[in-house]
């Protein structure tokens, strides 16, 4: 009989190291493992917009002057780290004034991005990223007069930085809706051309713009 008990307190003894074990090994596996869709190894490929409209009324002359603005932002990149973003982005912009100065501006952004995402948590985080690169950018302004027109034509490339933050909700692991606000700063040099008088000139230029972006993405474990 006692070498019955002996037996059972034994195996008890086994399955208890063993249940212990393995609580252990998965403490420390849940502790190693992150739960943010935002992991090593995963690819983010995604499309975001930003557009504004605005209108200015100058009473005194009964004149109006609207703006529209919008842009386009592909982003494709690799999750080095858990939560830290290296990849590619591209941006073109495009606003058009319309009033008594007629002007439109574009501009098309490539270079390196790098986002860094805050939370750990499954369903999102808040993100920061930076883009230095190279712009090319492109003026017309029309201005009516009653002799006639004045047209001027600039057209140069630069350095630009594209600096974001915003929220990032993740939908399944697989998709993330982006919201945020974004800043184009642009430093170009152009050289502009004035109609009729055909004179042109070089000029060094400084764009600062501020944007609310919207967008989608998707994530994959391989490219």
């Amino acid at each position: 009989m006692r070498i019955h008990s002996y037996s059972l307190l034994k195996i008890l003894t086994i399955f208890l190291l063993l249940v212990f074990s393995n609580s252990m090994s998965g403490q420390e596996k849940e502790n190693d493992t992150i739960v943010s869709p935002f992991r090593k190894g995963k690819w983010l490929t995604g499309l975001s917009g930003t557009i504004n409209s605005s209108t200015i009324e100058l009473r005194s002359t009964n004149g109006t002057t609207t703006t529209n603005e919008y842009g386009i932002n592909l982003t494709t990149g690799k999750f080095i780290k858990n939560r830290f973003l290296l990849g590619v982005t591209i941006a073109a912009n495009r606003s058009n004034n319309s009033g008594i100065v007629e002007r439109t501006t574009e501009n098309l952004f490539i270079g390196p991005l790098v986002s860094y995402y805050l939370s750990k948590v499954e369903r999102g985080s808040l993100f920061f990223q930076v883009s230095p690169g190279y712009v090319r950018y492109r003026d017309n302004t029309r201005i009516e007069q009653t002799n006639g027109f004045v047209e001027e034509l600039g057209e140069g490339g630069g350095f630009g930085t594209l600096l974001g933050v915003g929220y990032s909700y993740a939908f399944f692991d697989l998709v993330t809706f982006d919201i945020g606000l974004k800043t184009n700063l642009l430093w170009i040099n152009i050289d502009q051309e004035s109609i009729p008088i055909n004179i042109t000139t070089s000029e060094d230029i400084f764009v600062n713009s501020i944007s609310f972006s919207f967008g989608f993405n998707i994530l994959v474990d391989q490219f």
